[in-house]
């Protein structure tokens, strides 16, 4: 019984009515619907992985490449603004801070409201002791399950577009034979054989 209406769903069984092109679909969408029930699991897992190990490793190496250090201001926060931008853009300084090689650094890091000169602002430095910004707050399971899900998503979005694209072509080729067909049996179902008579 579910055998038999499998084959009447993708077109196997024996039906005149069914023509060549309506065979060639059902089978089209059976092996579209095959390659996502199949690939779809793979290239999730795949992708995931991949995303997984990639957040990995970059909180490693930051880990390992990228320190907080505090940045110890040489001058009043005020003293760098033009006039009137106190509140309209982020307030910086000049400030000083050691690298974690221990070698002495300089530069204009962001600061906090009127900080006075002297105030110590935690920043973020590479080895060499360059800003950098803060590490992004990673969550390697999270952005794997959303990758997977993009991958999956995509995979859909292309056999649809797959689906289409063949659907189209048949459906072209059936109006073709539609018409060959048509010129032959619409003259004998007219009185004088002549496409404007009555049928």
């Amino acid at each position: 019984m579910i055998g038999r209406r499998v084959a009447r769903r993708f077109g196997w069984e024996r039906n005149v009515l069914r023509r060549t092109t309506d065979r060639v679909e059902s089978l089209m969408v059976f092996v579209l619907v095959f390659s996502f029930l199949a690939g779809a699991p793979l290239l999730a897992w795949w992708a995931g992985e991949a995303s997984y190990r990639q957040d990995l490793r970059a909180q490693q190496w930051e880990r390992k490449h990228i320190f907080q250090v505090d940045a110890v201001l040489v001058e009043d926060t005020s003293t760098t603004l033009a006039e009137g931008a106190r509140t309209a853009s982020p307030q910086a300084a000049k400030a000083t801070w050691t690298a974690p090689d221990g070698s002495a650094r300089s530069g204009v890091v962001q600061t906090g409201v009127d900080a006075k000169t002297g105030a110590r602002i935690p920043v973020w430095v590479d080895d060499s002791g360059t800003l950098r910004m803060p590490p992004a707050s990673r969550n390697p399971t999270s952005q794997a399950v959303l990758v997977g899900a993009a991958v999956t998503l995509s995979l859909c979005a292309a056999l649809v577009g797959l689906h289409r694209i063949g659907r189209g072509m048949l459906d072209r080729r059936r109006d073709r034979a539609w018409g060959r067909e048509w010129m032959e049996v619409g003259p004998r179902w007219s009185r004088d054989s002549r496409w404007g008579g009555r049928y």
